[in-house]
């Protein structure tokens, strides 16, 4: 057998992905800096390089009505079946009335963070779900072109089935993750970190850390903020399971953020995140989240070819 699907089988990591997550076309056609092919690319040059075979994906369901409605309100969800009213959403300049595939969109890629966090959570080990992480959706209305809050219906679905109560959410996506920070501001069980461009809220929770960098960050000032806060986080918290928004748009080249980190410095950084939760033995989930430029997709599949062939923490 190669050696390279001999230590990726040994790691135990695990792809979450399916065709549907190609409607991430959803229809940005106004928003061209988002690559409507990234999930793809992904995919594909993990296949090119030997790194993954079909047995190592796994295909995520639809996310039933139940679970979304863990989190969202039922006025809310039945606004979304309405493609006018979702295109308003997403700042859309046309969509077809009778055309639902942008909330299904969203449907899928929701179904691939639960399957990514219990899978991670049973299985003891990481999983990356090649989409999902939209941290801006509030429970009963859209922001940030995000419809539905995939981080917050994964961590309910899995404490609905008694799974697990304490989750920390590591989230360094270049935006905030204001939406999952409100929806669990008096939750003292989910923990909220995130290191970003601008604060969109603020809230008053011990079991939050909110760290701001200003303009042209590069890579020694952003990873001695992470190396700073995050190890005395996750030793203090003592998480279940984390899930990990692994955010490309600190990129230097990124069309929407102002940072100026590298893609060695971006490497480096989902490293440290990796070795500081599995050092622990502690599940990890890993969702793509934002990134927007023709090379986004690189950044995170330098991560997810770092785990299968270097990172030796099982």
């Amino acid at each position: 057998m190669n050696r390279i699907l001999r230590l990726f089988r040994q790691k135990r990591a695990k792809i979450v992905y399916r065709s549907e997550y190609m409607t991430a076309i959803y229809a940005r056609d106004n928003h061209r800096a988002f690559d409507v092919m990234k999930f793809k690319k992904i995919r594909d040059q993990l296949v090119k390089e030997h790194l993954i075979t079909r047995k190592d994906v796994l295909v995520p369901p639809r996310v039933s009505d139940e679970d979304l409605l863990r989190v969202h309100t039922k006025k809310y969800l039945e606004s979304l079946k309405n493609p006018l009213i979702v295109a308003q959403y997403l700042y859309l300049d046309y969509v077809n009335p009778w055309d639902e595939f942008i909330f299904e969109y969203f449907r899928y890629v929701t179904g691939g963070t639960i399957l990514a966090a219990e899978h991670a959570f049973e299985q003891d080990l990481v999983v990356f779900n090649l989409g999902g992480g939209y941290h801006h959706a509030h429970r009963d209305k859209a922001e940030g072109f995000c419809l539905i809050n995939d981080v917050a219906v994964a961590i309910e679905k899995l404490r609905a089935e008694k799974k697990l109560r304490r989750v920390l959410v590591v989230d360094l996506d270049y935006h905030q993750g204001n939406g999952v920070m409100l929806i669990y501001k008096n939750d003292p069980d989910v923990f909220t970190f995130s290191i970003h461009g601008a604060t969109w809220e603020e809230i008053d929770k011990e079991n939050n850390l909110d760290i701001e960098l200003p303009s042209h960050t590069g890579d020694a000032e952003y990873l001695e903020a992470l190396k700073s806060y995050l190890p005395g986080v996750v030793e203090r918290f003592q998480p279940e399971l984390t899930i990990y928004l692994a955010g490309a748009d600190p990129f230097k080249e990124d069309t929407l953020g102002d940072f100026e980190l590298t893609e060695s410095g971006l490497l480096e950084r989902d490293q440290f995140v990796y070795q500081q939760i599995r050092q622990r033995k502690i599940p990890l989930a890993v969702l793509a989240a934002g990134g927007y430029g023709p090379h986004s997709w690189k950044i995170y599949f330098n991560f997810i070819k770092w785990v299968i062939t270097k990172g030796n923490i099982s």
